[in-house]
This record gives C-alpha cells, sequence and structure tokens, in this order.
C-alpha cells in the first residue's frame, strides 16, 4: 500500500446569475462558509425577496421601499455579498415608529430596512431547516407546517386514549381544580401565542374578521411587543375566546367530565 498522501479532490464551480458570481469552489469552503453559500444561493434569495415583497411592509430609516428592493440588490449585491462572506455588514437602525393608544400613551414599533429584511428571511429559510428537526416531536410552537390546531387535535388524542384524563383523576385530589383552573388558562394563552406567530403580517386582518374593531386590530397588530405578550391582549381574547379552541375539542382541566 502506498504511504504517499492522498490528493484531495478540488471542484471548481462558479455559478452566475442577476445577483452576480458565486464561487462554490470545494477548495474554498469552511464549515461556517458552506452555511453562508447555501444562504446566498440564487434560489434561496429568489425565496427570500419572494417573501419580503408579498409581506410587504413600510420603508426603514433609508426610505427605500419593497418595490425599490429588486433593483437595488441587482445593481449593488456583489458589493452587499462581499460584506457578508467577509463579515463587514451591518444591519442599519430600525425606523421607530409610535402608535398612540385608545387609553393614552404609545406603543413603539421598529421596522427594520427592507434591505435588512431580505438578508434576515435568507438566513431564516437555511436555519430554520438545520434547526427544525432538533426540536422535540411534541413542539408546535412557530415551527413550518404547524399550528395551534394540530397541537389541540394532540391533546384530543391524548385525551381519547385516556392519558389526560388518568392524570387528572390522580392528582385532583391533592392540587385542587384551582391549580388546574390556571394550567388551562397557560394553555389557552400559548395557543393563543402560536396562531398570532402563524397569522404573521395578516394579524389585523385576521382580527378584524373575528369581529375585533377597527382601532383595537391595529394597535395590537402593530404593537412592539412579542407573540406571548400579545396573547394576553383583549384582542386575542375576543379573537380567540375559549369555545373556539373547546369546540376544537380541547379539554379544559378544571371541568369535570
Amino acid at each position: 500500500m502506498s504511504n504517499k498522501p492522498r490528493k484531495q479532490l478540488w471542484l471548481s464551480l462558479r455559478v452566475e446569475d442577476e445577483l452576480g458570481t458565486q464561487d462554490l469552489s470545494s477548495e474554498n469552503l469552511t464549515n461556517e462558509k458552506q452555511l453562508m453559500e447555501r444562504i446566498l444561493a440564487p434560489e434561496n434569495l429568489r425565496m427570500a425577496l419572494r417573501r419580503v415583497q408579498e409581506n410587504d411592509g413600510a420603508a426603514g430609516v433609508d426610505g427605500m421601499t419593497v418595490h425599490e428592493l429588486k433593483p437595488h440588490l441587482v445593481n449593488n449585491w456583489p458589493q452587499i455579498r462581499g460584506q457578508l462572506l467577509d463579515g463587514t455588514y451591518k444591519p442599519q437602525a430600525v425606523r421607530r415608529h409610535e402608535i398612540r393608544k385608545d387609553g393614552g400613551g404609545v406603543r413603539v414599533l421598529g421596522i427594520p430596512t427592507v434591505l435588512d429584511r431580505f438578508i434576515q428571511q435568507a438566513v431564516l429559510q437555511i436555519l430554520q431547516d438545520e434547526w427544525d428537526g432538533t426540536f422535540s416531536e411534541m413542539s408546535y410552537g412557530f415551527r413550518p407546517g404547524r399550528s395551534a390546531r394540530q397541537a389541540v387535535e394532540r391533546a384530543r388524542q391524548y385525551y381519547r386514549e385516556g392519558y389526560l384524563r388518568g392524570w387528572l383523576g390522580y392528582f385532583g385530589y391533592a392540587t385542587g381544580r384551582q391549580k388546574f383552573r390556571e394550567l388551562t388558562a397557560w394553555i389557552l394563552r400559548r395557543l393563543r401565542c402560536y396562531q398570532w406567530k402563524l397569522w404573521g403580517s395578516r394579524g389585523y386582518r385576521e382580527l378584524r374578521k373575528r369581529g375585533v374593531s377597527r382601532s383595537l386590530a391595529w394597535n395590537t397588530s402593530k404593537s412592539a411587543h412579542r407573540a406571548w405578550r400579545i396573547s394576553r391582549s383583549p384582542a386575542l381574547s375576543f379573537a380567540l375566546p375559549t369555545c373556539y379552541f373547546t369546540k376544537m375539542g380541547l379539554p379544559l382541566l378544571h371541568q369535570r367530565s
């Protein structure tokens, strides 16, 4: 057997499209660069651009609109891509936008530039695939292809199989109904939180469809608070009442069957 070191196979591959030329040569790919090259792959970028255009939204501090994003990328992508690859790209500040509350005071909303939203979306599409498989099979929150309805259906399955009834029968005598009432409230809030995240940019329209007033729906949808905080808001409680989930089959833990 020869003791000569094996010559590493090197593959030269350059891909050209409207967003510039990519050097995918295997000689240049470290793990980090492989990940970044996947993020900057033309198909992933096109998908991110479509998503940003579909979401629309206001301009950031630079004043660039969603409709101006594609021409900007075509003219400036080689420089932007180079900054992303060498780690010198710096996101711009978010634009501060204040929304007056009905009861006084203001809510502060931070609006990134459309370019930063585009890059964030491209990163998300790759990292989501990387990380999603590490989550528990029982996790339904903020995951693609999963919903609050599926979480309720899983709970119904457990209830039919007797898991919840047996658990309630055992612990109900020791802890009393108040603990189960608190747990039920937490589950309902968690489901509202999941649903709000799934609505995304459709939040205002979904609230209005469910009878929430225009002003309350607007203030809620433009709130700077995160989904967990919004999940206990009057708008979400009105749009997604307890009966919405019980009709789907969610058992109320503090009520004995």
